[in-house]
């Protein structure tokens, strides 16, 4: 298949880049219970396992040679197979680096720029987002370490000061490394209740879409009988604003939550309650100028 240049760059990208031990590849399985009408509507979703390889072949080529016009557009024909599309979604938690090494050199995925930018410049003429989640680094450190096998806890926390971790040096290398691209930004922990905003974001479709997964973040913190009563109040007001979901959704998860599924035990080496609350702390008020950054839409 060839693709006509206009065609290329009528397609733009959105790139779910992270972060690791958010949303745990819920975005792909929310978006593709919708797969056939996104489709009608120009917006495709492919599974990570369909373009890994053939995307990480060619990001490996581009670190050291040239890649041709022709191979961009191999590339980029084999993520269409065929389809009219005009937005493709594209999600990986190791676009940002490997989890693995995420502290290395004692900031958070100190190559996010970098790696972002080389995504970016295998589309240099089609439209590319970026969409990050993120998460407080107190409780995102505990689970990826454990989720790797290779680094010992001192190789793997490398002198880090954790009171230092700043998301905003991430967002701003970003920003830096790719000035003609917005980046799209939530906080992992208010997921539950943004999901369908979060979803309408990386479609592209905003408030114009009813997702059959919006509940799917919510129904894994929720009791069952919960659940089945939001399930039953939502279906009975169709007209209700997403707003007004929002509200709805957030009322619900406070009176039907899951402590358990909530509940997040923090056990690492040389860690206090000290450090984890001065983390949070430090977290929240990152998060607050990451709202501020000009080039980027926080979702809360």
């Amino acid at each position: 298949m060839s693709l006509a240049k206009t065609e290329m760059r009528d397609i733009s990208l959105a790139f779910h880049v992270g972060a690791p031990n958010t949303d745990n590849g819920q975005l792909t399985w929310s978006l593709r219970k919708d797969a056939q009408p996104l489709l009608e509507r120009g917006v495709m979703i492919r599974r990570p396992g369909t373009y890994m390889s053939a995307l990480n072949q060619l990001l490996r080529k581009q670190d050291h040679e040239f890649v041709t016009e022709q191979e961009r557009e191999v590339l980029l024909a084999g993520l269409v197979k065929d389809q009219a599309v005009s937005r493709i979604i594209l999600t990986n938690s190791s676009f940002l680096g490997v989890p693995g090494w995420m502290l290395s050199g004692g900031r958070l995925f100190r190559n996010a720029g970098r790696n972002t930018a080389g995504l970016r410049g295998l589309f240099p003429g089609n439209p590319c987002e970026f969409f990050l989640g993120l998460r407080n680094p107190a409780t995102l450190i505990g689970p990826v370490f454990k989720s790797q096998s290779g680094r010992s806890w001192k190789q793997f926390s490398s002198d880090t000061d954790f009171l230092k971790l700043r998301w905003s040096e991430v967002v701003e290398d970003i920003l830096d490394r790719n000035p003609a691209c917005r980046i799209t930004v939530w906080c992992n922990e208010e997921t539950p209740v943004i999901w369908p905003s979060i979803l309408g974001h990386v479609t592209g479709l905003g408030e114009g879409f009813r997702f059959s997964g919006e509940l799917d973040i919510t129904r894994g913190i929720i009791s069952e009988a919960g659940y089945e009563r939001l399930e039953t109040y939502l279906a009975s007001r169709p007209g209700l604003s997403e707003d007004q979901r929002e509200r709805v959704r957030a009322l619900f998860l406070s009176y039907f939550h899951d402590e358990e599924e909530i509940e997040e035990e923090i056990d690492l080496p040389g860690w206090s309650q000290a450090l984890v609350d001065d983390m949070s702390e430090a977290y929240m008020a990152d998060a607050e100028l990451i709202r501020q950054m000009p080039g980027v839409t926080f979702l809360s």
